[in-house]
Formats: C-alpha cells, structure tokens, sequence
C-alpha cells in the first residue's frame, strides 16, 4: 500500500508539473533528495552503528491562496528490517487571506526560540532510533492537526487542536546501540498498544499569540497534551523469566513565553517554560511513575559575523519541584548548555561546523564534528565525527558510541 501511495504521489506531481501553463493561476514544484549515511564505532567492538540510504520526495502545490505540501521517505536500513520501508510524513492543505488562516493535515509544529532544546516545542515528538545523530529534517515527527491562524501587522494569534496522539519514535531493540532499554539481569520485553486511544477526551489542544513589533520579536503559549517520551514501569512477567516494562504517558499542560532581538550581528533570545504534572519514572524500575512541576529557562546568543563566521551558545536551567531522591529517577536539578560554530571557505563550497550539548551538572558530552563540501550544484559530501562522553544523566548511555561518519547527498 505505501509503494502504490509513493508511486501515484510522485506521478500526479510529475503530471501536474508537466501540464502547468505559464501564467496559470496554478503553481508546482517538485523537489527532494538522495542519501547514503554510514558511521563506524571508534572504540571496541569497532563495528557499523548504522547503515542506510534514503530518497525523499516533496511537492507544493498553490492555487490562489490555497495550497497543499506533501513529503515521503523511502528508507533502506541495513541492519534494522522495520526501519526499510515507504514512510509517509507531511500532508497538508493551507489556505490563508489577509487576516485568516488555517492549516489542516499531517504537519511538523514547531514552538519556541530554543537550538536543538525542547522547553515549548512539545507538540511535534522526536525520532529517537539513532539518538539525535540523524539529519534535522529526519528528527521531528508529523502529528496530524488543525491549526487557525488571526494575522495582523504585529500579532500574529493561533489556535490547534491535535485528535490523534504521536509519540516519540525510540529504538527498543536489544541489539541496537541506541537502544533504550534498561540493562537488567532478566531479559527485557516492552508491553506495546499502551498509547492513549483516539477518544475525544484524549484530544490535545493550545495556542499561541506572538507580537512582531520592530526589532522585538515575544510569543506566548499554553498547550493541554500528553508526555510524548515515555516514561516506564517494570514487573515481573508470569512465566518469571522476563522483566516487562510498560510505556506510560500522561496529561500535562505547559505554560510558556520566548523573546527574540536582534542587536547589530547578534540576536539575544530567550525561553520559559512551566510544565504542570509532568510524568517521571520511578527511581526504581518496578515503583509506579511520578508526577512533578517542572520549570525551565534558556539564554541564547547568535552571532553572524564576516567572512562566513557564524557561532551560537545556549544555557538552559530545569528544576523539579517538590523533589524527592527516593522517589524519582531524574535530577532535581539539571544544567544544560550548546554550542554551534560554523565557518564557510571556497566561495562557501566548503563548510566546517561543530555542535555540542553540554550536561555541566554530569559532566557529559555530545558533539558533532562535520566537513561538509559541494562539489557540483545539488551535491553535497559530508563527513564528520561523534564524539560522547559522560557516565550520569542524559547521555550516558551513550557514553561508548563515539562514531566517524560519512554521507553522500544529492538534492533535486
């Protein structure tokens, strides 16, 4: 069914495309990419941590002030069987006047001013299956919603409401060295279909109203949704040779602002969020999950310098309120800080940039390394490396997959 849906999506755009007369109130683009991305550990065992190639294919289509964006992958993965497949992303329709609007369909949402760091952006889950090593464009999860839009000059006010529940996408296999499962004595199973039904109590629904006012840029948000990372609760199973862990989730709202100002070649931005009831495994695998208040706060500085210098640095501060050690498995407090450097040569052919995530309370680290150079118009070669390090708190479990890698990708 997914390859008939790819091939009638590919040839109604290639029609259209084709039949599309010069001044026609209709407009087509076509367009997409081809990739090839391999990494290889860096320390014992020394073996592929990932192998796969993928085709993606994108169409617009506007008429007047109607129009319809459609996006699918085609995944080949060398190892994982269930990650080969035709996987459909974004289909939606938008149509939009001069002070109304509406967005309907199976769509990214993005909230926030935050660089790779989720404080209001929760709406749109995350594709966990290769830790956050995979292209950006690959991270964010669709979720199907209806979006109405006021539009004026400086206020811009939005409306959604989500009927069906998305989570994130995570790698339970055992064998995967992004797997998530705990490491327990006792194999380890994960009880499926565990997700909130489609039920109309179960709807997420928010909005936003932001101001673009001259050099000022605020947003405000409220969402009513669901933890879209699971949190997990293990027994003993009945024939008492198996621990099963059974996802939960559960309701919570978030209240959150973010400003953004540009000041000369920089942009001062800033986040809050405060999550009420936010679920939390237990400090013990078999205690029933925990719910807290959570605050959290970010300060981000970007700056576009000359010669193709661009550099970006973040802090984010979360607290738990009412916290209890013996109660729950995080941190009471956490510090987390980013840094992104990039410097474009050759008449901006060659790029060199590096990314990191900073846990200063564990003293932890992930940092993307990566050479990037296009030597023909739509081809890109990158290589890079992965470094991790860190035995506590987020990134620990990854601690041993430092990784070089190398991807091929041609863009039409």
């Amino acid at each position: 069914m997914k390859t008939k849906l790819l091939f009638l999506f590919a040839l109604l755009l290639y029609a259209a495309t084709s039949n599309a007369q010069e001044g026609d109130k209709t407009n087509w683009e076509l367009y997409g990419d081809i990739g090839s991305y391999h990494a290889l550990r860096t320390s014992s065992p020394y073996n592929w941590m990932t192998s796969r190639n993928r085709f993606r294919l994108a169409g617009r289509y506007s008429y007047g002030d109607l129009r319809f964006y459609g996006s699918l992958k085609v995944n080949h993965h060398a190892f994982i069987k269930h990650y080969t497949g035709v996987f459909p992303r974004e289909f939606y329709l938008d149509y939009t006047t001069k002070h109304f609007g509406f967005r309907a369909g199976k769509q990214i949402v993005v909230r926030g001013v935050a660089d790779g760091l989720q404080l209001t952006d929760v709406i749109s889950p995350m594709d966990m299956t290769e830790f956050l090593t995979q292209e950006y464009d690959d991270l964010r999860i669709p979720v199907n919603a209806v979006r109405l839009f006021y539009l004026s000059e400086f206020v811009t006010v939005e409306a959604i409401v989500v009927p069906t529940f998305q989570g994130y996408k995570l790698p339970l296999e055992p064998k995967n060295p992004w797997s998530v499962l705990p490491k327990m004595q006792l194999p380890v199973r994960i009880a499926e279909d565990n997700e909130p039904d489609f039920l109309f109590k179960n709807v997420e629904y928010g909005g936003e109203v932001s101001f673009n006012l001259p050099g000022l840029d605020i947003a405000l948000s409220g969402l009513y949704t669901w933890n879209k990372l699971p949190c997990f609760q293990g027994e003993l199973a009945a024939d008492f040779q198996t621990i099963l862990v059974t996802p939960q989730y559960a309701r919570k709202t978030v209240l959150g602002a973010s400003i953004s100002k540009p000041i000369d070649a920089f942009v001062i931005r800033g986040e809050g969020a405060y999550t009420f009831d936010k679920l939390y495994s237990a400090a013990l695998l078999f205690n029933p999950t925990v719910r807290k208040d959570f605050v959290q706060g970010l300060v981000g500085i970007d700056w576009y310098g000359p010669d193709s210098w661009n550099a970006s640095v973040q802090g984010e501060y979360e607290y738990i309120l009412n916290y209890k050690a013996a109660e729950i498995s995080a941190d009471e407090q956490t510090i987390y800080a980013t840094l992104r450097l990039s410097k474009k040569f050759m008449n901006d052919l060659l790029t060199l940039s590096s990314f990191g995530y900073f846990d200063l309370k564990n003293r932890a680290i992930f940092n993307r390394f990566s050479f990037s150079y296009q030597p023909l118009d739509g081809l890109l070669l990158n290589v890079g490396y992965d470094l991790f390090y860190g035995d506590k708190g987020m990134l620990a479990p990854y601690k041993d997959n430092s990784q070089v890698w190398a991807e091929a990708v041609y863009k039409f």
